[in-house]
């Protein structure tokens, strides 16, 4: 314990110059091995940081033991004699305060006690500043409040002791109730359901890893399948007060219930926490139907499956930056759980005290304040059902609209420029392929989200939706209880067009850079995004740092590239979720690390009418693969992370990518780059259409063409030292669907190859520079025109466009933009601008200036580094 504490102390002190250099730089650099670790590693708030609001969480790394207890202290002296805060011991490692703290400077510790009656080791004094005016949303209630709560009659689940008749006068009239009463009536009388697969496969040639996750894969859904007509009949008797539903229900449930927790078709963490839900739920909306007999072998059963989940979260689940599995499912199986029970099984008011605390600390855990979810949309999906209903959950039993959170705030500004309708995704992380148009998913969430926001601009975005994909909001969906029990038929819902809105936006905490051309029509437009992830390649998210995507009229043009085939087979590691498979850098065909510490961040961003901007810093994202987890998954598999397999050592000390979006038709890369050691750079591109190479007579730039057959679109690429390219329609590894996989419309998918371009240095240099155009047309594309190039310093013409870029690593970083045709410029350095015969000089030498003069209004933006706010307010700084 004291060596742990003493580590965490040194790391403190090591950040602490850090933090206090950065703030003055133009150009700032972050040497720490990672911003979100995949488990705590240092204490927060610390070093008298200005914390967001008046009630914080209080955060520390677990110290490792089943039998641990922590304790905290808080007061406004360091001695601890004033205005103290005693917390009560407790087996996991977050404290929210529940309180809201008087301004001024404060003062915490914690302790942790290896085993009962142990000796309590305490850590060293943390302080942090609580400003004046800095106040919570809504601060929410201690714990004790909840459990007090908690005792309230059956049914509890949803408000339903006091909202029961309300819930059932109020959807008397709701067609989609009358629908759902309709299909609920169908279960009746069924045959029970057997232990079987849900989706049979041979296993027949497979290796014993394949078949063990085939078995898996066979029996997903089947906790889902058996636990949903359980929870349906339920709240089809809630809203008809018909008691067939309920005893049907209870039939099902208590056959249910005497299924095997270790038997293949139950077992599995998603299996049983489905199954726990649903038996929750008929004990709660049952409850005055069952017998002395049935309610004791629905509580044995829940008391099992509960606290089979239970015993796997203190001091490891709120100390890992992301419990995936947990958090898409189970978290939420398991609140309901808790709720339905508290009171009744002695085990569940402490499954429910850890739950709520967990929540209150750590909500939305892959996420801060911009809206964002770092893994990217493919997955982003998985959580939706636990982003809509433990917000209710918890609201229900605690008074707090979760809804109001600044997170929950920015979401639908999230969804609408990563995923805007009548177009593709955002193309990053696992399952981006399978977003190629809109899915029922996301339509279906954002509907259910738009009841509980007051935000005209996803009304909007459903709407748009609607009217494309009408199919979608009929027949049943995750989302029917939540509508059922916001119904609100007098609701009248404000739409305002994204046009209102600026073109372009930066979300920040999980490193995304949004650039449109028409939000409004975004089937038609261009779109192009930058992502530079302070969480690294971690969990479902990918080694893109600094990668882009590229969409054009509703379709991906540049992308991700590959097929999750699986979390981490070899198609996988050597291709979808690696730097091969993403339009980043290269360095001796060498991608960047997989996990927490391979991480970018976005330094820069501005958007304006004709010109958006954003810049990435990399830096940080290459060098070996280091954390356990990946290192296990290689090994799972029999492939080493090593060269041979595109990872390891390239020496990469700066990667900085700016990107421009130009009116509807350009996107201009500008690269700075440096490794600690001469290195062969390949700037990569990946496409689902047809590649055709270009020949060039100067040897310092290549090019290529994109067949899409809807679209011109050409890509040029030029830099200071001769480059080659290589263009071919072939993996690292072949994509085999060796699962059955299907998209979202149960259709088995095609996995195809893809078309790919590297254009590379033909000999290595140590520092190196890029820039590439990119045009994506109607018609023909233009001529890129050489106005003259002076030792490496390009001065090119396309269309309207005057692109002025030093590629000569000797001299400083510059790149001038500007329109011939209207009053725009933007210069990245130190170079000046000549608009309408006045010269606009950089405030601050290195910095990004965009200027825009529209109707005689100036628009003058400049903007030097900014941090993450993970940097700003935590990550041991």
């Amino acid at each position: 314990m004291a060596t742990t504490l003493a580590i965490i102390l040194q790391s403190a002190l090591l950040f602490t110059p850090v933090n206090q250099t950065i703030q003055q730089q133009v150009i700032q650099k972050l040497d720490t091995g990672m911003l979100h670790p995949r488990t705590r590693e240092w204490a927060y708030p610390v070093n008298r940081v200005e914390v967001p609001d008046d009630s914080p969480c209080l955060l520390w790394p677990g110290i490792k033991g089943k039998t641990v207890k922590y304790k905290v202290l808080l007061a406004t002296d360091s001695l601890f004699k004033k205005d103290v805060i005693t917390g009560v011991e407790q087996r996991w490692a977050v404290y929210p305060l529940h309180q809201s703290l008087k301004p001024g400077r404060w003062y915490w510790k914690y302790a942790a006690s290896e085993k009962a009656g142990g000796k309590w080791n305490w850590s060293p004094v943390y302080d942090f500043i609580v400003k004046k005016q800095t106040q919570n949303l809504s601060v929410s209630p201690p714990v004790t409040t909840i459990l007090e709560k908690s005792k309230a009659i059956h049914p509890r689940l949803w408000g339903m002791n006091k909202g029961a008749d309300a819930f059932y006068s109020n959807n008397k009239q709701n067609p989609e109730a009358k629908i759902f009463i309709a299909a609920s009536t169908k279960l009746l009388g069924q045959p029970l359901p057997e232990e079987k697969p849900t989706r049979p496969r041979d296993t027949t040639g497979m290796t014993a890893l394949q078949r063990k996750q085939m078995v898996e894969f066979m029996y997903h859904g089947f906790g889902e399948k058996v636990a949903t007509p359980i929870r349906n009949l339920c709240i089809a008797y809630q809203l008809s007060k018909d008691e067939r539903f309920i005893k049907e229900a209870i039939k099902r449930a208590v056959h249910v219930a005497r299924m095997n927790p270790e038997s293949l078709a139950t077992r599995d963490d998603f299996n049983n926490g489905n199954i726990l839900e649903g038996l929750a739920w008929l004990y709660d909306a049952g409850y005055k139907f069952l017998t002395a007999e049935e309610k004791a072998v629905l509580r044995r059963t829940i008391s099992i499956r509960g606290q089979r989940i239970y015993e796997g979260l203190p001091n490891r689940f709120e100390l890992q930056m992301c419990d995936n599995h947990v958090w898409q499912h189970i978290l939420r199986n398991f609140s309901i759980a808790a709720v339905a029970v508290a009171g009744d099984l002695p085990e569940a008011n402490e499954w429910l005290t850890y739950v709520y605390e967990v929540w209150s600390a750590r909500f939305p855990v892959l996420g801060t304040t911009d809206g964002g979810w770092h893994e990217g949309n493919g997955y982003f999906r998985v959580h939706y059902e636990t982003l809509i209903y433990l917000p209710e959950l918890f609201g229900n039993i605690s008074g707090v609209d979760y809804f109001k959170q600044s997170w929950m705030q920015n979401l639908p500004y999230y969804m609408l420029y990563s995923y805007p309708p009548n177009s593709t995704s955002t193309a990053v992380g696992d399952m981006h392929e399978n977003l190629k148009d809109m899915v029922k998913m996301q339509a279906v969430f954002a509907d259910a989200l738009s009841m509980k926001m007051n935000n005209s601009y996803l009304n909007w975005y459903v709407s748009e939706i609607k009217k494309s994909k009408p199919e979608y909001f009929k027949g049943n969906d995750d989302f029917q209880l939540f509508r059922l029990l916001n119904f609100n038929p007098k609701a009248v819902k404000q739409i305002a067009l994204p046009s209102a809105l600026p073109k372009g936006r930066e979300f920040k905490d999980i490193g995304l850079a949004a650039m449109h051309s028409d939000l409004t029509h975004a089937g038609k437009e261009l779109a192009s995004y930058l992502m530079a992830n302070p969480f690294g390649a971690a969990g479902h998210g990918h080694a893109a740092q600094n990668a882009f995507t590229i969409n054009y009229k509703g379709k991906k043009i540049f992308g991700g590239t590959g097929f999750y085939s699986n979390f981490s087979d070899a198609h996988n590691l050597l291709d979808y979720r690696s730097s091969r498979g993403y339009n980043t850098i290269l360095a001796d065909s060498l991608g960047q690390r997989i996990g927490e510490d391979g991480y970018g961040w976005m330094p820069r961003f501005m958007t304006g009418e004709h010109i958006q901007y954003a810049l990435g810093d990399a830096s940080n994202a290459y060098g070996e693969v280091t954390t356990d987890f990946w290192l296990g998954r290689f090994k799972e598999i029999g492939i080493k992370a090593d060269k041979r397999s595109g990872y390891g050592n390239s020496g990469v000390k700066l990667y900085r990518r700016h990107m421009l979006q130009l009116d509807s038709n350009y996107v201009v890369l500008y690269d700075e780059l440096e490794a600690d050691k001469p290195v062969k750079w390949t700037t990569q591109f990946h496409s689902p259409f047809m590649m055709n190479g270009k020949n060039t007579v100067n040897a310092l730039s290549q090019q290529f063409d994109v067949k899409t057959g809807f679209a011109s679109v050409n890509a040029a690429v030029y830099a200071h030292t001769p480059l080659q390219m290589v263009v071919h329609d072939k993996y690292n590894y072949p994509a085999k669907n060796w699962k059955g996989k299907t998209d979202d419309e149960g259709n088995i998918i095609e996995f195809k190859d893809q078309w790919h371009a590297g254009i590379s240095t033909v000999n290595p240099v140590r520092v190196n520079r890029f820039l590439t155009i990119i045009q994506l047309k109607n018609k023909t594309v233009e001529v890129i025109k050489m106005v003259n190039e002076v030792n490496g310093l390009y001065n090119l013409q396309v269309g309207v466009w005057n692109i002025m870029a030093e590629l000569n690593a000797a001299n400083p970083a510059s790149l001038v933009v500007k329109s011939a045709i209207d009053n725009v410029a933007f210069s990245y350095g130190a170079m000046p601008v000549k608009i309408q015969d006045k010269v606009y000089e950089h405030n601050i030498k290195g910095s990004s200036m965009l200027i825009e003069i529209k109707n005689k209004t100036l628009n003058r933006q400049e903007v030097v580094d900014s941090l993450p706010d993970v940097v700003n307010f935590d990550a041991g700084l």
